[in-house]
């Protein structure tokens, strides 16, 4: 028997400083759930909490239209070193497998002409369709139309080196009930020329899914990664009970990508005559990606041999990696289709109402350093409030006295427009009376 619990978060888009904050102001609505997945914190930019410069004295008005602000040049820096495996018994080793001739010619052309298309498009309003290009991070991205994206689907489900890998992956070992795979999170990511490299993230904490990469153009600049280390101890954040002791434990990645918390197959802890171990979903996170924190050039080589169009790479979910961005010399977007395959179960069990049946690739909870920052204070204000101590009474320490005044600023802002509607309403009851005299004078008359 094994029982299952998912610990969720939602997905927030913020500065490190603000999602500190927001972490105080969370606690504040009550307890919370032993562990959550991480929130993206890539995109937009947001006030650190830097002190605000000194206004500018007043000037007269120019009506003039402002020239545009030049972009800054942007240079990548050489990177010499190479990682290669094209071989799929070696994926979980190297973290990833390259790729060729992975779709029909056709769905290439097809695909590059749509986000050309869509690229064409993005700053026309009138044409500017609702499955266009939207920006994250360094780059744009758009959902492939439906249309196309189920016949790219069904080639994907077609592919030796997909089947085979996901085989590999995720259906070996013990009494492993996968049967196949379905292809989800089909999307083009543009990168235009004058964008800086990703941060080094990795796309999930666990084995959930793989991660597909295929470039749309010839000779494009290949993904950088780091070297894999497939011995961490990467956390599910699923706890599971043993069918031996009946104790609750953080579910192993082995045993998650087999789908024991999915299917009826027993799962064994391996170590019922000792102590429990406790459950610590943000010290295992550290431990599988601290590097983060310490080395933001982590990301060091490139995945694979220069790539033509139609080649490709498919990786484990907890390679760290990041778009290699484009330089401003560059004079053409890098195109690529990005996609997810995730692992199917045979023998699935009845799962209690309002669980969910299986964590799927979700892009607002990649893994990077400000995020793991984000658990580790989370878990700091849970170890203070058992002993008693509210950290939240020292905010301005931790995320800024700027940010702590803006706090003070919006609840001073909430309060005012309390009052100014307050006040509305009592001008619009005087407004009332006065035309009901009026009425009654002209009555009268």
């Amino acid at each position: 028997m094994v029982a299952e619990t998912y610990f969720f978060h939602r997905p927030v888009k913020m500065s490190l400083r603000m999602a500190l904050k927001r972490s105080l102001e969370d606690e504040e609505g009550g307890p919370k759930k032993r562990s959550a997945y991480t929130p993206s914190l890539t995109g937009k930019k947001y006030d650190d909490g830097a002190p605000a410069p000194a206004p500018a004295p007043a000037a007269a008005k120019n009506t003039s239209r402002r020239a545009p602000k030049e972009a800054p040049i942007v240079e990548l820096v050489q990177i010499d070193k190479c990682i290669k495996n094209n071989m799929v018994s070696r994926i979980e080793k190297a973290g990833f497998v390259e790729m060729t001739q992975v779709l029909p010619s056709q769905f290439i052309d097809s695909l590059r002409s749509e986000a050309e298309e869509k690229l064409s498009n993005l700053n026309n309003r009138q044409k500017k369709a609702a499955d266009g290009f939207i920006k994250i991070s360094n780059a744009l991205q758009a959902i492939v139309s439906k249309e196309l994206a189920e016949k790219v689907s069904l080639a994907l489900m077609g592919s030796d080196k997909i089947h085979d890998s996901m085989k590999h992956v995720f259906g070996k070992g013990g009494e492993s009930s996968y049967e196949g795979f379905v292809v989800e999170s089909l999307k083009l990511l543009a990168t235009p020329p004058g964008s800086p490299p990703q941060l080094p993230h990795a796309d999930d904490h666990c084995t959930s899914c793989l991660v597909g990469i295929v470039h749309l153009k010839d000779d494009q600049l290949r993904t950088r990664i780091a070297k894999y280390n497939n011995k961490k101890d990467y956390p599910t954040g699923i706890t599971s009970t043993c069918d031996n002791c009946q104790r609750d434990e953080q579910l192993p990645d082995a045993d998650y990508k087999r789908g024991v918390h999915l299917t009826t197959e027993k799962w064994y802890c391996g170590h019922c005559n000792k102590p429990a171990r406790p459950y610590d979903f943000e010290k295992k996170l550290t431990l599988a990606f601290g590097e983060l924190l310490e080395n933001p050039d982590i990301a060091d080589a490139h995945a694979g041999e220069c790539p033509k169009a139609n080649d490709g790479i498919l990786a484990l979910p907890t390679m760290i990696h990041c778009g290699p961005g484009n330089p401003s010399a560059s004079t053409e977007h890098r195109i690529v289709l990005f996609f997810t395959v995730r692992p199917l179960y045979k023998n699935t069990k009845q799962l209690t109402a309002g669980v969910k049946k299986q964590h799927k690739y979700n892009e607002d909870l990649q893994i990077h350093a400000p995020c793991i920052l984000y658990h580790q204070f989370q878990k700091t204000l849970r170890i203070y409030e058992h002993a008693g101590c509210n950290l939240r009474n020292y905010s301005s320490f931790i995320v800024g006295a700027n940010a702590a005044d803006l706090t003070r600023l919006k609840t001073d802002l909430a309060r005012a427009r309390t009052t100014i509607a307050s006040q509305e309403k009592k001008i619009e009851k005087l407004m009332l009376r006065l035309g009901e005299g009026d009425k009654d004078t002209s009555s009268k008359k």
